[in-house]
């Protein structure tokens, strides 16, 4: 049994006051912008935690599954409001605690309250992880996309490069060594060639599969 599992096995044993929800598969569990003064438990199924990127695509930040918690760490957060979107996944159960009566029960043990916190980093740790993935793929398809807009332009599959990649990297919101690992990645791939500011194509379609077209 983990510690979510121990945790829930506790609540449910208490008099504290808590509901359950259950949702079908497709269902809004939460929606960003919701205010989150809540923990959320995981009893049974499956969730996403999806943002939308830029470009409108929908992007899996987080797969959570039974049994475990739903984002504390924006629960307990100076501003719990969400900028994400939870998702049912499949049919779910989830138990639903008020954040304040949550805090008073697991401070009157000192051993559930630490076990709580170390989960809470833990969690937090693999969630900041997995948003950094996430952000690299959306440079990825926002380096894409420029590199097929300046192919369209120029209509040619060799390319002038008019920016230098400092301000690429300010055209983007991203850093100069972010944009120079993401181009070497796709000389090393065969998507495309460089030598200085000329750029040649050498693998469209790939270059339109990770822009999203």
């Amino acid at each position: 049994m983990n510690y979510v599992e121990r945790l829930l096995e506790r609540i449910e044993k208490s008099p504290l006051r808590y509901s359950t929800e259950r949702f079908k598969a497709g269902d809004f569990v939460r929606g960003a912008g919701e205010d989150y003064d809540e923990l959320l438990i995981l009893k049974d199924g499956e969730v996403a935690i999806e943002s939308v990127g830029r470009s409108g695509r929908i992007l899996e930040v987080e797969r959570i599954r039974a049994v475990d918690l739903v984002l504390p760490c924006i629960t307990f957060s100076e501003n719990p409001v969400l900028d994400v979107d939870i998702i049912s996944k499949v049919d779910s159960t989830i138990i639903s605690v008020d954040k304040e009566q949550f805090i008073d029960f697991i401070w009157k043990d000192r051993e559930c309250a630490e076990e709580f916190f170390s989960y809470l980093g833990t969690q937090f740790s693999r969630i900041v992880k997995r948003l950094s993935e996430v952000a690299m793929n959306d440079l990825k398809e926002k380096i894409a996309s420029y590199i097929i807009e300046l192919h369209e332009e120029q209509k040619s599959d060799v390319v002038n490069v008019p920016v230098t990649r400092e301000e690429l990297a300010r055209m983007l919101g991203a850093t100069r060594p972010s944009i120079s690992r993401i181009l070497s990645s796709f000389v090393e791939q065969g998507l495309i060639e460089i030598k200085r500011n000329r750029l040649t194509i050498k693998d469209l379609a790939s270059l339109k599969s990770l822009a999203g077209y």
